[in-house]
């Protein structure tokens, strides 16, 4: 701090005022920052880092000797992005750093200098920086949708390839330990709230042929089956670990667990084949829990199974739809929660439960029902009570500690926060000052 005319002068905000950032694709920028601007570009870099480039990053990286930083990743990096607000260009700072660039550019053609403007130039401001940048291709933030659009664009400019631009939509990671020990959680809970409904369903049927979709393991509909009289059970997963377990654990002469896509058309061949051997000519109740959300067709999944439905036959559903959730008192955590499970890629569809009654109705069902809207932490103690948290609440246990599969950066930048915030949240909980909702639907159609 510098005292000057009785006015205190902090040199350190003003070298806070820059990002610097590049990498090993690589990437150097520059900015004066107002604090909205500071915001937006910093999202910005965690997009750039999200689609793959290493990122050196002056407000987290740079120790010491500031001057020396900037000409080392001007002259170090392949690229140059330039955010253009008006306060960057009346820095006479940031003009000497785009001089720096020209200078390397004049060296090596490939190297790429990339304006990016971010807010409304003033015409008096525009026509100064036209004299540095006016030849180059600019880029205008305004015209993408989104952070990921505009970095897009501006890796087009850079030749930078995406790393992680693969689709991951519907992974569902069940041979990670976390994911098993969360999956064996929320079969036991929600057995809790589908024991009843299951109940009604069964009246209708004796010794009923059951075809249980997206069956993981085999855990679920085995644990709901209990003390049930059933004629046979065939068991459809995606995943051949899961399918190889649920094989060698319940396995029977009732029993038939098959790794297939319900989706594909070899579905239908599997069907008939084991359908066949069976003896089995249809399916009195197809048993569908937490799937539909994971899937890109759920409706076309559907009609397919409508097609191996007995007439009479029942398809029970139970799936999520966070709009029935409910939290009481609100806070920005659980915001947070509710803004990463919408991105999550593992998280699926979680507005999925609202139109299941469409889908079965344009799949053929008849005789629609809802049966139940949500779960509440007034509904259990203890054990129950604590597994309903964590199954929703628990980074550890719901949240995959890697930028991809997330479709969006800022979600997966939110779990840091989350999990500081988790033990003390958790115990709010638990002592009863945390009132919680959350919606899981549980359907009924005929054919």
């Amino acid at each position: 701090n510098i005292e000057t005319l009785g006015e205190k002068f902090d040199i350190t905000k003003h070298i806070n005022d820059h990002i610097y950032m590049f990498g090993g694709e690589v990437i150097n920028s520059t900015i004066e920052l107002t604090n909205q601007n500071k915001d937006k570009v910093e999202k910005i870099v965690e997009t750039i880092k999200f689609f793959g480039p290493t990122c050196w990053f002056q407000l987290r990286d740079s120790k010491q000797q500031f001057i020396e930083e900037i000409n080392r990743g001007i002259n170090n990096s392949s690229n140059f992005v330039i955010f253009l607000s008006n306060a960057s260009i009346a820095s006479f700072m940031v003009k000497n750093e785009i001089s720096r660039a020209i200078d390397q550019k004049a060296k090596n053609p490939n190297y790429n200098i990339i304006p990016v403007v971010i807010e409304d130039i003033h015409p008096n401001s525009l026509e100064i920086i036209k004299l540095f940048l006016g030849s180059l291709n600019w880029i205008y933030e305004d015209k993408y949708s989104n952070y990921e659009e505009l970095v897009l664009a501006i890796f087009e400019q850079a030749n930078i390839e995406v790393h992680n631009e693969e689709s991951v939509h519907s992974i569902y990671s069940l041979d990670k330990e976390v994911e098993r020990i969360r999956i064996e959680s929320q079969n036991r809970l929600f057995n809790e709230y589908a024991k009843a409904y299951l109940d009604e369903v069964f009246e209708n049927y004796s010794n009923p042929n059951i075809l249980d979709v997206g069956c993981d393991n085999g855990n679920n509909i085995i644990l709901r089956l209990a003390n049930r009289e059933y004629n046979s059970l065939i068991g459809i997963d995606i995943s051949e670990s899961r399918i190889a377990e649920a094989n060698n654990i319940h396995q029977s002469d009732k029993n038939t667990f098959i790794c297939c896509d319900v989706a594909s058309a070899d579905f239908f061949r599997q069907m008939f084949f084991h359908m066949q051997t069976k003896g089995i000519t249809g399916f009195d109740i197809i048993h569908i829990s937490a799937v539909l959300l994971h899937l890109d067709n759920p409706d076309d999944v559907l009609k397919n199974l409508y097609m191996f439905l007995k007439p009479g036959g029942t398809i029970f559903i139970q799936d999520e739809d966070d709009g029935a959730n409910l939290v009481y008192p609100t806070s920005k955590y659980f915001e947070n929660c509710f803004y990463i499970w919408d991105h999550s890629l593992e998280s699926g569809d979680r507005r999925m439960g609202r139109k299941i009654p469409i889908l079965l109705k344009e799949a053929g069902f008849k005789d629609i029902k809802l049966k139940s809207t949500t779960m509440s932490s007034i509904d259990f103690d203890g054990k129950y009570k604590e597994e309903l948290w964590d199954l929703y609440f628990n980074p550890e246990l719901w949240a995959t500690d890697s930028a991809q599969y997330f479709d969006n950066y800022e979600a997966f930048s939110m779990l840091d926060g989350i999990k500081e915030k988790h033990s003390q949240m958790k115990d709010n909980y638990m002592n009863g000052n945390i009132f919680l909702t959350l919606g899981v639907l549980f359907l009924t159609a005929k054919k």
